[in-house]
């Protein structure tokens, strides 16, 4: 390959030529080495999809619920569209339902025939789908500033970033354009994935304008698909798969589904009958294509390329292909395939100009119209019946091409970055790539610090000493391994994470965990701790004074709920159910998908005390009236989010059985994401977030409670009264020095970054809450031992296109 060409490889799928760069200078070394271009041609399988698709866990899931206002029986189940888009082949779906997490937690969302991946249709506007994220993406309120309104979606987006998730602008003409179609301050957001160019409820034509538009202005994203179907009365018209959404994956993973939409591989086609369009790029004259919709080639001036569009079942249709400005200044080529031509190729010659360029492959033909409202398109005023054999039938991605790396021109720019050096240890993460949801444990002096960092198409569990000149050391054997935890006792360590080495069709995650007895030196084989027929997730750990492990999990079996469990090893002969006691719960009867009721406990966090007491906390909805959904038959929308409470279990030190559970939290809020540590007295402290009982618009508060006796709290109060804000995912850790330390990322910054915020409970006060000073987006904090991890992206060159996330560990003054 001619050295003079240089690729900037798409986010989260390849990595990228970034390097650490600027005044970043970490302490210890971190792996910055720039990834190497990927091999030619680009290896991987498309697997189709749809990217926008709801059921009755969305407030508006059904035509009954719409039409009654939410207050009629729901007819969308989850089982409903895994059935109808396993009929319509597609390989994958995500379940966008509006501002929620919970149809996750349904034990219906379970397939042998697709992969499921996580969704939801986030922000109450303008919407976006989000795919991959571990939780609900929050929009807090617009502020006080002009620029609330945009400041309060480029947050969400960077909270998608952080937990390695894609963002997709849905239904842009829905949002971000005003009547006229001007892209508003909404458009300015950088950093989305894809734009949905077409939404089989929206306006197409309107879509793709708004698309080129960004394109023009420097944005780089790829296109997305999204039947966005509530109603199963149009599922013959608009299901999930009409339109498919085909990804550019490598491998049939979550993982590789994600990294493609980061990358913008996608193509998009009405149905199963439909062309199929694929544009891909040849730059060094070797005759191999090594470039495929959603790249960004970087070549000098002048450099001779070759565009190749192949269409498959195109036959009576016209292939349209279109360079900067777009469909304004007419189609740079048109071709016709022949009546009788199955497949047909077509070869463009192109010369790469001075200024940035993208090119991009339409197909049209004759069909029904696809969206339900055209009165914006400019050939509205056309009847009906002439629009048939102009409507879109097939696109793909464009490719972008320029000289040298492109940064958008938003109207409404993004703040500076306004960090400066935090003093912070750089220990996990590539350039390029993402690592996040760290842990750490402190003992004898040492640091030890995990974390989940991406690979292409995989997902592993590193390990690696702060402060260390070695090599991380990769834990986990599979391409699935998610979320770890540590303990440490001594030189004895604990890592334990969940794992999908079994396959994610259907998803069945076990819990693995790995020994070392020599401070990390060396490991010992991986144990599966918890392997069921359903899915064991989410695990957290402690160490004993005795030097043994207690380990806790969520875990959710067929027409069963989610429920907690914990398990002291070595002590314990088998895991014991924390939560179900006194839940009840039902499957959905035939007239009512909404009528199931199965409350969940999640998110579940364990520590222990000096003492040895042990304390179990997760987030727990059975007070909810209807759990897991906004309302039933007659009964309206319920609540939105649900009333999530905080529950609590202990147990005594050389105990056998746990004492009876505690409930925290207030009925007007959802309570969320607990943590929990004893401070050096023995004294239990618990933190967790919580929300108004709206679904967005509402800022996160930090709260937390201290314990006055065996079975009684303080008051829940604000950690931090201090200025307007929002955090989330808190945790708690104790200091040297006995007092317990909370941390969690926090929005409140000028320039709009999400970034650290950190305070002691001294007595019965909280210190004041400090902003550690750091540059990029700094998310996911864990601390122990007077030490702080995180996820920061101070060393991404670039707003968008730049997947890099690392870890860093840091001592807050």
């Amino acid at each position: 390959m001619n050295r003079s060409l240089r690729w900037v490889v798409v986010l989260g799928m390849i990595g990228g030529l970034a390097a650490c760069g600027g005044d970043s200078k970490p302490v210890a070394p971190i792996p910055n080495e720039p990834i190497p271009p990927p091999p030619a041609p680009v290896a991987g399988v498309w697997l189709k999809g749809d990217l926008h698709v709801h059921n009755d866990h969305s407030s508006d899931g059904s035509a009954p619920r719409q039409l009654a206002d939410d207050r009629g029986p729901g007819n969308v189940s989850i089982q409903d569209q895994i059935a109808f888009a396993r009929l319509n082949g597609l390989d994958f779906l995500p379940l966008t339902d509006h501002r929620t997490h919970d149809q996750h937690y349904d034990p219906n969302w379970e397939s042998s025939d697709l992969l499921l991946i996580t969704g939801e249709e986030a922000n109450g506007s303008p919407h976006a789908t989000v795919h991959g994220a571990v939780e609900s993406i929050v929009q807090g309120s617009t502020g006080d500033d002009d620029n609330g309104d945009l400041r309060r979606l480029q947050q969400s987006i960077w909270d998608a970033h952080s937990q390695g998730a894609a963002w997709i602008t849905a239904h842009p003409d829905d949002g971000e354009t005003e009547e006229d179609g001007t892209p508003n301050a909404r458009a300015s957001a950088v950093g989305v994935h894809l734009v949905e160019t077409w939404n089989k409820a929206s306006n197409i034509e309107a879509e793709i304008d708004y698309a080129e538009n960004r394109w023009n202005a420097g944005f780089r994203f790829g296109i997305a698909g999204g039947s966005d179907n509530h109603f199963r009365e149009l599922w013959l018209l608009a299901g999930p798969g009409l339109p498919t959404t085909q990804v550019h994956a490598n491998g049939r993973s979550e993982r590789g589904i994600l990294d493609g939409i980061r990358a913008g591989r996608t193509r998009l086609h009405a149905d199963a009958l439909s062309p199929v369009a694929t544009l891909t790029g040849d730059f060094d004259g070797d005759g191999v294509f090594e470039a495929i919709g959603g790249d960004e080639v970087i070549v000098p001036a002048g450099t001779a390329g070759r565009l190749r569009v192949a269409v498959e079942n195109g036959m009576g249709t016209t292939v349209h292909v279109y360079t900067a400005p777009g469909r304004s200044a007419g189609a740079l080529a048109s071709y016709r395939p022949g009546l009788l031509e199955l497949n047909a190729t077509y070869d463009l010659d192109i010369v790469t100009p001075e200024t940035p360029v993208w090119y991009r492959v339409e197909v049209r033909g004759l069909s029904l119209p696809h969206s339900v409202d055209t009165s914006d398109v400019p050939v509205s005023a056309i009847p009906m019946p002439l629009q048939l054999p102009n409507q879109l039938r097939a696109t793909a991605s464009p490719l972008f091409i320029s000289t040298a790396p492109v940064e958008a021109r938003p109207e409404l720019p993004t703040p500076a970055d306004s960090g400066r050096d935090d003093g912070a240890q750089g220990v996990l993460g590539a350039a390029g790539r993402f690592a996040g949801f760290a842990d750490l444990a402190v003992a004898d002096g040492i640091t030890h610090v995990v974390a989940e960092v991406h690979e292409p198409g995989a997902t592993r569990v590193q390990y690696r000493r702060a402060g260390s000149t070695a090599a991380p050391q990769t834990l986990s054997a599979s391409d699935s391994a998610r979320f770890p935890q540590i303990a440490a006792h001594g030189h004895q360590l604990w890592v334990v994470w969940q794992d999908e080495s079994a396959g994610q069709q259907p998803r069945r995650p076990a819990i693995l965990m790995r020994r070392s007895d020599d401070g990390g030196a060396s490991w010992q084989a991986i144990e599966t701790l918890r392997a069921i027929d359903g899915r064991a997730e989410r695990p957290g750990i402690a160490a004993t004074p005795s030097g043994e492990a207690i380990v806790v999990w969520q875990e959710i079996r067929r027409d069963e709920p989610f429920d907690i469990y914990a398990q002291v090893l070595g002590r314990d002969s088998a895991p014991v159910n924390l939560s179900r006691e006194g839940k009840t719960f039902r499957s959905a009867n035939l007239l009512d998908s909404r009528s199931s009721s199965y409350p969940a406990s999640v998110w579940p966090r364990v520590a222990v005390g000096i003492d040895g007491r042990i304390a179990v906390v997760w987030q727990d909805n059975r007070h909810d009236v209807d759990p897991l959904w906004t309302g039933q038959t007659f009964s309206g929308e319920g609540t939105d989010p649900d009333d999530w409470q905080v529950r609590l279990r202990t147990r005594a030190a050389g105990a056998e059985s746990w004492g009876e559970p505690l409930d925290l939290g207030a009925s007007d809020a959802a309570d969320r994401h607990p943590a929990v540590a004893f401070d050096g007295d023995g004294r239990l402290v618990l933190a967790w977030e919580s929300k108004p009982l709206r679904s967005s618009g509402v800022d996160l508060v930090v709260l937390s409670a201290r314990e006055t006796s065996s079975s009684a709290f303080t008051e829940p109060q604000p950690i931090d009264v201090g200025a307007r804000g929002m955090g989330q995912y808190v945790r708690l850790g104790r200091q040297p020095d006995g007092r317990v330390r909370a941390a969690w990322a926090d929005s409140r910054s000028a320039d709009w970054r999400w970034r650290v915020m950190t305070a002691v409970l001294d007595g019965e006060t909280w210190t004041n809450a400090t902003l550690l000073p750091s540059r990029g987006n700094n998310t996911w904090p864990a601390t122990a031992g007077g030490r702080i991890v995180f996820s920061s992206s101070r060393n991404a060159l670039r707003l968008q296109r730049d997947a890099t996330q690392q870890i860093f560990v840091v001592t807050p003054r």
